[in-house]
Protein backbone atom coordinates (compact mmCIF):
# COMPACT_ATOMS: atom_id res chain seq x y z
CA UNK A 1 0.00 0.00 0.00
CA UNK A 2 2.87 2.32 1.09
CA UNK A 3 5.85 0.76 -0.80
CA UNK A 4 5.67 3.08 -4.35
CA UNK A 5 5.62 6.31 -1.81
CA UNK A 6 8.77 4.76 0.97
CA UNK A 7 10.97 4.43 -2.11
CA UNK A 8 10.39 8.21 -3.04
CA UNK A 9 10.00 9.77 -0.14
CA UNK A 10 12.05 7.66 2.40
CA UNK A 11 14.36 4.94 0.30
CA UNK A 12 16.60 4.52 2.95
CA UNK A 13 14.59 2.63 5.31
CA UNK A 14 14.16 0.18 3.00
CA UNK A 15 18.14 0.18 2.36
CA UNK A 16 18.54 0.15 6.03
CA UNK A 17 16.06 -2.85 6.62
CA UNK A 18 17.12 -4.92 3.47
CA UNK A 19 21.10 -4.91 4.58
CA UNK A 20 19.71 -5.43 8.80
CA UNK A 21 17.65 -8.57 7.27
CA UNK A 22 20.73 -9.80 5.08
CA UNK A 23 23.40 -9.61 7.82
CA UNK A 24 21.22 -11.19 10.27
CA UNK A 25 20.47 -8.06 12.55
CA UNK A 26 16.83 -9.29 12.15
CA UNK A 27 14.92 -11.93 11.24
CA UNK A 28 11.60 -12.44 8.28
CA UNK A 29 8.58 -11.25 10.20
CA UNK A 30 10.08 -8.57 11.45
CA UNK A 31 8.29 -4.36 11.08
CA UNK A 32 11.38 -1.42 10.76
CA UNK A 33 10.47 1.68 12.39
CA UNK A 34 12.23 4.76 11.72
CA UNK A 35 12.81 6.68 14.80
CA UNK A 36 13.92 10.28 13.93
CA UNK A 37 11.08 10.23 10.96
CA UNK A 38 8.45 9.38 13.27
CA UNK A 39 9.75 11.69 15.91
CA UNK A 40 9.80 14.81 12.58
CA UNK A 41 5.97 13.14 12.03
CA UNK A 42 5.23 13.88 15.69
CA UNK A 43 6.77 17.40 15.88
CA UNK A 44 4.60 18.75 12.73
CA UNK A 45 1.68 17.07 14.19
CA UNK A 46 2.21 19.31 17.42
CA UNK A 47 2.82 22.11 15.43
CA UNK A 48 -0.48 21.82 13.39
CA UNK A 49 -2.11 21.29 16.44
CA UNK A 50 -1.22 24.38 18.66
CA UNK A 51 -1.56 26.40 15.30
CA UNK A 52 -5.46 25.52 15.09
CA UNK A 53 -5.53 25.42 19.24
CA UNK A 54 -6.29 21.62 18.87
CA UNK A 55 -5.06 18.82 21.70
CA UNK A 56 -3.60 15.67 20.78
CA UNK A 57 -3.49 12.08 22.10
CA UNK A 58 -1.27 9.74 20.51
CA UNK A 59 -2.26 6.06 19.78
CA UNK A 60 0.32 3.18 19.72
CA UNK A 61 -1.63 0.09 19.21
CA UNK A 62 -0.54 0.13 15.09
CA UNK A 63 3.04 0.59 15.45
CA UNK A 64 3.28 -2.40 18.67
CA UNK A 65 3.27 -0.21 21.73
CA UNK A 66 6.74 0.44 21.12
CA UNK A 67 8.34 2.02 23.88
CA UNK A 68 11.35 4.05 22.34
CA UNK A 69 8.43 5.43 19.65
CA UNK A 70 6.01 6.31 22.40
CA UNK A 71 8.96 8.08 23.88
CA UNK A 72 9.57 9.94 21.26
CA UNK A 73 6.26 11.07 20.40
CA UNK A 74 5.96 12.15 23.77
CA UNK A 75 9.01 14.29 23.58
CA UNK A 76 6.36 16.72 21.29
CA UNK A 77 2.72 14.60 22.33
CA UNK A 78 2.75 14.10 25.81
CA UNK A 79 -0.37 12.43 26.20
CA UNK A 80 -1.68 9.38 24.98
CA UNK A 81 -5.03 7.74 23.78
CA UNK A 82 -4.85 4.40 25.84
CA UNK A 83 -6.48 1.87 23.16
CA UNK A 84 -7.02 -0.75 25.88
CA UNK A 85 -5.81 -1.06 29.66
CA UNK A 86 -2.83 -2.73 28.34
CA UNK A 87 -2.09 -0.12 26.17
CA UNK A 88 -2.43 2.08 29.12
CA UNK A 89 -0.20 0.18 30.88
CA UNK A 90 2.51 0.40 27.79
CA UNK A 91 2.41 4.47 27.17
CA UNK A 92 2.22 4.86 30.82
CA UNK A 93 6.11 3.00 31.25
CA UNK A 94 7.15 5.04 28.59
CA UNK A 95 6.76 8.24 30.01
CA UNK A 96 3.47 9.28 28.26
CA UNK A 97 0.27 11.03 30.42
CA UNK A 98 -2.85 9.32 29.88
CA UNK A 99 -5.20 11.65 27.86
CA UNK A 100 -8.15 9.61 26.73
CA UNK A 101 -8.68 6.07 28.28
CA UNK A 102 -11.08 3.42 27.18
CA UNK A 103 -12.36 4.64 24.15
CA UNK A 104 -12.10 1.52 21.92
CA UNK A 105 -12.25 -0.49 24.73
CA UNK A 106 -13.44 -0.30 28.04
CA UNK A 107 -11.80 -0.25 30.95
CA UNK A 108 -12.11 -4.11 32.76
CA UNK A 109 -13.82 -2.99 36.16
CA UNK A 110 -10.99 -4.73 38.22
CA UNK A 111 -8.51 -2.42 36.53
CA UNK A 112 -10.02 1.12 37.20
CA UNK A 113 -8.61 1.32 40.50
CA UNK A 114 -5.43 1.47 39.09
CA UNK A 115 -5.06 3.13 36.02
CA UNK A 116 -7.58 6.11 37.71
CA UNK A 117 -4.86 6.57 40.34
CA UNK A 118 -3.06 7.91 37.06
CA UNK A 119 -5.37 10.65 36.57
CA UNK A 120 -5.99 10.44 33.04
CA UNK A 121 -7.72 13.40 31.57
CA UNK A 122 -10.63 11.74 30.55
CA UNK A 123 -12.20 8.09 30.42
CA UNK A 124 -14.30 7.37 27.90
CA UNK A 125 -17.57 5.37 28.32
CA UNK A 126 -20.04 3.28 26.06
CA UNK A 127 -22.94 3.13 28.44
CA UNK A 128 -24.53 3.46 31.89
CA UNK A 129 -23.03 0.68 33.81
CA UNK A 130 -19.34 1.81 32.76
CA UNK A 131 -20.38 5.15 33.57
CA UNK A 132 -21.43 4.23 37.17
CA UNK A 133 -18.16 2.14 37.59
CA UNK A 134 -15.95 4.65 36.80
CA UNK A 135 -17.62 7.16 39.12
CA UNK A 136 -17.47 4.61 41.88
CA UNK A 137 -13.95 4.14 41.91
CA UNK A 138 -13.07 7.51 41.16
CA UNK A 139 -15.44 8.83 44.19
CA UNK A 140 -12.95 6.00 46.48
CA UNK A 141 -10.04 7.11 44.92
CA UNK A 142 -11.27 10.94 46.30
CA UNK A 143 -10.64 12.32 43.07
CA UNK A 144 -12.93 13.65 39.72
CA UNK A 145 -12.88 12.31 36.56
CA UNK A 146 -13.78 13.46 33.66
CA UNK A 147 -15.93 11.71 31.40
CA UNK A 148 -16.58 11.54 27.53
CA UNK A 149 -19.59 10.03 26.92
CA UNK A 150 -19.10 7.61 23.21
CA UNK A 151 -21.57 8.09 20.68
CA UNK A 152 -22.96 5.59 18.96
CA UNK A 153 -21.91 5.25 15.17
CA UNK A 154 -23.37 4.75 12.58
CA UNK A 155 -23.92 1.29 10.99
CA UNK A 156 -22.48 2.05 7.29
CA UNK A 157 -19.27 3.98 9.30
CA UNK A 158 -18.77 1.80 12.27
CA UNK A 159 -16.13 -0.87 12.60
CA UNK A 160 -17.02 -4.47 12.82
CA UNK A 161 -16.03 -5.14 16.58
CA UNK A 162 -16.61 -1.50 17.65
CA UNK A 163 -19.91 -1.01 17.88
CA UNK A 164 -21.78 0.57 21.29
CA UNK A 165 -22.21 3.80 22.51
CA UNK A 166 -24.77 6.41 23.75
CA UNK A 167 -27.94 7.56 21.42
CA UNK A 168 -27.46 11.24 20.66
CA UNK A 169 -31.35 11.20 21.56
CA UNK A 170 -30.47 9.96 24.99
CA UNK A 171 -27.66 12.13 26.28
CA UNK A 172 -29.79 14.77 27.68
CA UNK A 173 -31.89 11.81 29.74
CA UNK A 174 -28.62 10.78 31.16
CA UNK A 175 -27.28 13.92 32.07
CA UNK A 176 -30.39 14.38 34.01
CA UNK A 177 -29.99 11.12 35.60
CA UNK A 178 -26.20 11.47 36.84
CA UNK A 179 -26.37 14.99 37.51
CA UNK A 180 -25.32 14.15 41.05
CA UNK A 181 -22.29 11.82 40.41
CA UNK A 182 -19.69 11.48 43.25
CA UNK A 183 -16.55 10.63 41.73
CA UNK A 184 -17.23 11.56 38.23
CA UNK A 185 -18.30 14.71 35.79
CA UNK A 186 -19.70 14.23 32.46
CA UNK A 187 -17.55 17.06 30.59
CA UNK A 188 -18.31 16.02 26.51
CA UNK A 189 -18.49 13.32 23.75
CA UNK A 190 -16.63 11.26 20.99
CA UNK A 191 -16.92 9.02 18.66
CA UNK A 192 -15.55 6.81 15.83
CA UNK A 193 -14.80 7.15 13.11
CA UNK A 194 -15.35 11.10 13.09
CA UNK A 195 -13.42 11.75 9.50
CA UNK A 196 -12.62 8.99 7.12
CA UNK A 197 -10.48 8.93 4.03
CA UNK A 198 -12.54 9.01 0.80
CA UNK A 199 -10.79 8.00 -2.40
CA UNK A 200 -13.34 9.94 -4.77
CA UNK A 201 -11.41 13.27 -3.43
CA UNK A 202 -8.40 11.85 -1.65
CA UNK A 203 -8.79 13.40 1.22
CA UNK A 204 -10.75 12.46 4.70
CA UNK A 205 -14.01 13.71 5.02
CA UNK A 206 -16.56 13.63 7.81
CA UNK A 207 -18.29 10.71 8.38
CA UNK A 208 -22.34 9.96 9.00
CA UNK A 209 -21.24 9.40 12.60
CA UNK A 210 -19.64 13.09 13.27
CA UNK A 211 -23.03 14.07 12.85
CA UNK A 212 -24.46 11.77 15.90
CA UNK A 213 -21.48 13.21 17.67
CA UNK A 214 -22.21 17.05 16.75
CA UNK A 215 -26.23 16.20 17.83
CA UNK A 216 -25.23 14.66 21.25
CA UNK A 217 -22.76 18.08 21.77
CA UNK A 218 -26.04 19.52 21.17
CA UNK A 219 -28.06 18.46 23.55
CA UNK A 220 -25.07 18.79 26.10
CA UNK A 221 -24.91 22.70 25.79
CA UNK A 222 -28.65 22.68 25.94
CA UNK A 223 -28.42 20.82 29.37
CA UNK A 224 -25.70 24.26 30.43
CA UNK A 225 -22.49 22.04 29.69
CA UNK A 226 -19.80 23.64 27.45
CA UNK A 227 -18.63 20.35 26.21
CA UNK A 228 -15.16 19.03 25.01
CA UNK A 229 -15.47 17.22 22.01
CA UNK A 230 -12.72 14.36 20.60
CA UNK A 231 -13.31 13.66 16.84
CA UNK A 232 -10.61 10.84 16.14
CA UNK A 233 -9.62 8.79 13.17
CA UNK A 234 -7.37 10.05 10.48
CA UNK A 235 -5.97 12.20 12.51
CA UNK A 236 -3.40 14.03 10.58
CA UNK A 237 -1.55 17.43 9.56
CA UNK A 238 -3.97 17.65 7.07
CA UNK A 239 -7.09 16.96 9.17
CA UNK A 240 -6.35 18.72 11.67
CA UNK A 241 -7.84 21.94 10.31
CA UNK A 242 -10.69 20.50 9.36
CA UNK A 243 -11.17 19.08 13.12
CA UNK A 244 -10.89 22.41 14.21
CA UNK A 245 -13.77 23.46 11.83
CA UNK A 246 -15.85 20.95 12.99
CA UNK A 247 -15.77 22.20 16.06
CA UNK A 248 -13.27 19.57 17.97
CA UNK A 249 -11.14 20.16 20.80
CA UNK A 250 -8.81 16.49 19.97
CA UNK A 251 -8.01 14.46 17.39
CA UNK A 252 -6.11 11.46 17.95
CA UNK A 253 -3.33 10.44 15.56
CA UNK A 254 -2.31 7.12 14.96
CA UNK A 255 -1.13 6.43 11.98
CA UNK A 256 -0.14 9.99 10.62
CA UNK A 257 2.98 9.21 12.99
CA UNK A 258 4.62 6.62 10.92
CA UNK A 259 3.13 8.17 7.52
CA UNK A 260 1.24 5.28 6.88
CA UNK A 261 -2.75 6.53 7.19
CA UNK A 262 -4.53 6.19 3.52
CA UNK A 263 -4.34 9.56 2.28
CA UNK A 264 -0.28 8.95 2.55
CA UNK A 265 -0.65 6.03 -0.06
CA UNK A 266 -1.96 8.71 -3.22
CA UNK A 267 -0.20 12.42 -1.59
CA UNK A 268 3.20 12.62 -1.79
CA UNK A 269 3.29 16.29 -0.51
CA UNK A 270 2.21 15.84 3.05
CA UNK A 271 3.96 16.59 6.22
CA UNK A 272 4.42 13.54 7.41
CA UNK A 273 6.86 11.13 5.70
CA UNK A 274 6.27 7.50 5.54
CA UNK A 275 8.62 5.37 8.35
CA UNK A 276 8.00 2.08 8.64
CA UNK A 277 8.47 -1.29 6.35
CA UNK A 278 8.09 -5.02 6.85
CA UNK A 279 10.20 -7.45 6.01
CA UNK A 280 10.24 -10.85 5.33
CA UNK A 281 12.03 -13.09 2.89
CA UNK A 282 11.76 -16.08 0.50
CA UNK A 283 10.15 -18.69 1.63
CA UNK A 284 9.47 -21.10 -0.93
CA UNK A 285 9.39 -20.96 -4.79
CA UNK A 286 8.28 -24.38 -7.17
CA UNK A 287 4.82 -24.32 -7.36
CA UNK A 288 3.57 -22.11 -4.07
CA UNK A 289 6.05 -18.82 -4.57
CA UNK A 290 5.98 -17.15 -1.15
CA UNK A 291 7.24 -15.01 1.79
CA UNK A 292 6.95 -15.62 5.72
CA UNK A 293 3.85 -14.48 7.16
CA UNK A 294 3.12 -13.48 11.13
CA UNK A 295 2.64 -9.60 10.49
CA UNK A 296 -0.02 -8.91 7.86
CA UNK A 297 -2.84 -7.40 8.86
CA UNK A 298 -6.14 -8.47 7.27
CA UNK A 299 -7.23 -4.52 6.59
CA UNK A 300 -3.24 -3.87 5.70
CA UNK A 301 -3.87 -3.88 1.73
CA UNK A 302 -0.37 -5.05 1.28
CA UNK A 303 -0.18 -5.51 -2.46
CA UNK A 304 3.62 -4.71 -3.88
CA UNK A 305 6.75 -6.64 -2.61
CA UNK A 306 10.75 -5.36 -3.35
CA UNK A 307 12.44 -8.70 -3.17
CA UNK A 308 16.51 -7.82 -2.62
CA UNK A 309 18.77 -10.83 -4.00
CA UNK A 310 22.82 -10.95 -4.38
CA UNK A 311 22.39 -10.12 -7.48
CA UNK A 312 20.10 -6.46 -7.61
CA UNK A 313 16.22 -6.08 -6.41
CA UNK A 314 12.96 -7.65 -8.03
CA UNK A 315 9.45 -6.70 -7.77
CA UNK A 316 6.51 -8.60 -6.99
CA UNK A 317 2.78 -8.07 -6.24
CA UNK A 318 1.25 -10.04 -3.36
CA UNK A 319 -1.93 -12.49 -3.57
CA UNK A 320 -5.06 -11.74 -1.44
CA UNK A 321 -5.42 -13.80 1.27
CA UNK A 322 -8.90 -15.28 1.92
CA UNK A 323 -10.28 -15.11 5.40
CA UNK A 324 -10.47 -18.62 5.89
CA UNK A 325 -5.95 -18.19 5.58
CA UNK A 326 -4.15 -18.59 8.51
CA UNK A 327 -0.76 -16.09 8.25
CA UNK A 328 1.82 -18.68 7.81
CA UNK A 329 2.98 -17.27 4.56
CA UNK A 330 1.60 -14.75 1.36
CA UNK A 331 1.76 -16.01 -1.85
CA UNK A 332 3.47 -13.69 -4.54
CA UNK A 333 3.85 -13.26 -8.57
CA UNK A 334 6.74 -12.04 -10.36
CA UNK A 335 5.69 -8.90 -12.49
CA UNK A 336 9.04 -8.31 -13.96
CA UNK A 337 12.23 -10.35 -15.13
CA UNK A 338 14.68 -9.26 -13.12
CA UNK A 339 17.68 -11.39 -11.48
CA UNK A 340 16.76 -14.99 -10.11
CA UNK A 341 15.41 -15.19 -6.39
CA UNK A 342 16.30 -18.04 -3.97
CA UNK A 343 14.67 -18.99 -0.60
CA UNK A 344 16.36 -16.50 2.09
CA UNK A 345 16.11 -13.24 -0.15
CA UNK A 346 14.59 -10.44 1.34
CA UNK A 347 11.06 -9.21 0.97
CA UNK A 348 10.32 -5.28 1.87
CA UNK A 349 7.07 -4.23 2.01
CA UNK A 350 5.18 -1.27 3.35
CA UNK A 351 1.28 -1.74 4.36
CA UNK A 352 -0.88 -0.33 6.88
CA UNK A 353 -0.11 -1.85 10.34
CA UNK A 354 -1.63 -3.15 13.83
CA UNK A 355 1.17 -4.74 14.58
CA UNK A 356 -0.34 -4.97 18.22
CA UNK A 357 -2.37 -8.29 16.62
CA UNK A 358 0.59 -10.18 14.78
CA UNK A 359 3.29 -12.17 16.11
CA UNK A 360 5.98 -9.95 14.55
CA UNK A 361 9.05 -8.31 16.08
CA UNK A 362 9.57 -4.99 15.51
CA UNK A 363 13.43 -3.06 14.90
CA UNK A 364 13.42 0.25 15.93
CA UNK A 365 16.34 2.14 14.03
CA UNK A 366 17.92 5.61 13.89
CA UNK A 367 20.12 7.77 12.10
CA UNK A 368 18.14 6.49 8.91
CA UNK A 369 18.26 9.77 6.92
CA UNK A 370 21.90 10.71 8.04
CA UNK A 371 23.09 7.81 6.42
CA UNK A 372 24.46 6.46 10.18
CA UNK A 373 21.80 4.24 10.61
CA UNK A 374 21.56 2.36 14.41
CA UNK A 375 19.74 -0.53 15.62
CA UNK A 376 18.23 0.56 18.70
CA UNK A 377 16.90 -2.52 19.76
CA UNK A 378 14.34 -5.51 19.02
CA UNK A 379 10.80 -5.61 20.20
CA UNK A 380 7.79 -7.84 20.73
CA UNK A 381 4.67 -6.62 19.06
CA UNK A 382 3.00 -5.35 22.37
CA UNK A 383 6.45 -3.64 23.27
CA UNK A 384 8.80 -5.83 25.18
CA UNK A 385 12.15 -6.08 24.83
CA UNK A 386 13.96 -9.12 23.01
CA UNK A 387 17.45 -7.68 21.92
Amino acid sequence: MFLTMTERRNPALIDVAVALHQSGAIEPDTYVIDRDTVGANAAALAETARAHDVGLWFVSKQYGRNPLISETIAEHIPAAAAIDHREADAVLAAGARLGNLGHLVQVPRRRLPALLSHDPDFVTVTDTANLEAVDSVSGELGRRQRILLKIRGTQESTYPGQDGGFEPDAVAAVLDRYAGLRGAEIAGVTGFPCLSFEPETGRPEPTPTLDRVQAAAKAMREAGIDPVVSLPSHTSVSSIPEIARLGGAFGEPGHALTGTTPQHAVDMDLREVPALVYVSEIAQLGTAPSVFGGGFYHRGHARHVIVATPRGRRRAVLHKAPAASIDYYRRFTWVDDGPEATIGDTAVMALRTQIFVTRSRVAVVSGVGTGRPQLDGIYDPVGRRVA
